[in-house]
């Protein structure tokens, strides 16, 4: 089973990720999820891969429902909260997804949860031990 799978199967809350099929956005999928850290602009990426900004956005909507930056804020919320479960700090959680800083790191997780980090998982947790 390979990371994107387990991904899918993931069972972290309500999250969704969805993961592409079409060949372009999977491998677009394939190489942020090898390197979730990588500061490659969205132009870079399409170019990598071969295709405009405007097609590869299109495809994405089309394919998956969101754009590029909700579903790269996806997938680093999803693996924060696999690393954090293990026990990894947030800090060290932050810098290897890329953040300057744990802050910034926090704010993008607050935006897209509602909640900081430490705070969400403890209720997750606190869900799941009376559920």
């Amino acid at each position: 089973m390979t990371l994107l799978d387990e991904l899918c199967d993931a069972p972290i809350s309500d999250l969704n990720l969805p993961m592409p099929r079409e060949a372009r956005l999977r491998r677009l999928a394939e190489m942020l999820i090898a390197d979730p850290s990588a500061k490659t602009s969205f132009a870079n990426w399409a170019s990598a891969l071969g295709t405009s900004e405007r097609t590869l956005s299109r495809l994405l909507i089309q394919e998956i429902g969101m754009s590029f930056g909700r579903w790269r804020h996806q997938l680093h919320v999803i693996l924060a909260l696999q690393r954090m479960a293990r026990g990894d700090s947030v800090k060290t959680v932050a810098m290897e997804l890329g953040y300057e800083n744990a802050s910034s790191f926090v704010n993008m997780f607050r935006k897209t949860l509602g909640k900081p980090p430490v705070r969400y998982l403890a209720q997750h947790r606190a869900t799941a031990v009376s559920g």
